[in-house]
């Protein structure tokens, strides 16, 4: 039974009891629906709440499905910068390469002349490195990819250097240019005399 099918029972024995029952019944029917209103009031207040909660907790979720999207692009931004890692690769010369290895044979070679007793040189050192050959106009580059690399081995070229221990000899002094020979005095011309 509904707060209305209540009231309108009451008023229909309000209007068949006699007066002083229907006065206590009108006072009665009063106060029903004071409590009513009362409660009306109540239930709404409460529903307000609800439906504040509500568009907290949907503002909540969103949030959250907005942080759960951040996180995706964080970790794939992770995940690219990885696989960016893992391709990474150094480009050089073949000279560039000669040379940083040519530097650590001069390295080791000056603690050897730096040494107090005994020495100890590399005669020879051979190195074969791998990678990809860049040519254009001006130079050829040699890629060198990471070691994490996936990368086809039959595509790769070897450069293969060789290193030798070779004696350093002094350039030769030039000898001073020496002015030319003085020519030889000019003969003097033999004359007779005459005699008077």
């Amino acid at each position: 039974m509904t707060f209305e099918e209540l009231l309108a029972q009451i008023a229909d024995i309000r209007q068949q009891a006699e007066p002083r029952t229907r006065d206590a019944l009108a006072g009665f029917e009063r106060q029903l629906k004071a409590f009513g209103v009362a409660n009306d009031k109540e239930l709404a207040a409460r529903e307000r709440q609800i439906a504040a909660q509500d568009a907290q907790l949907v503002e909540k979720d969103k949030l959250i499905a907005e942080q759960n999207a951040q996180l995706v692009e964080k970790d794939k931004l992770i995940a690219e910068l990885e696989k960016q890692q893992e391709t990474r690769v150094t480009r050089a010369s073949p000279t560039d390469i000669a040379r940083s290895f040519r530097a650590v044979i001069d390295e080791f070679h000056a603690e050897t002349r730096e040494a107090e007793d005994v020495g100890v040189a590399i005669k020879t050192l051979d190195v074969a490195v791998m990678g990809l050959v860049e040519v254009d106009e001006q130079k050829t580059t040699l890629v060198l990819p990471s070691a994490g690399a996936a990368v086809d081995p039959t595509a790769l070229s070897t450069l293969r250097v060789s290193f030798a221990a070779v004696p350093v000899v002094p350039a030769e002094a030039h000898p001073q240019a020496e002015a030319p020979p003085k020519p030889p005095p000019a003969p003097r011309a033999r004359g007779r005399s005459r005699r008077a």
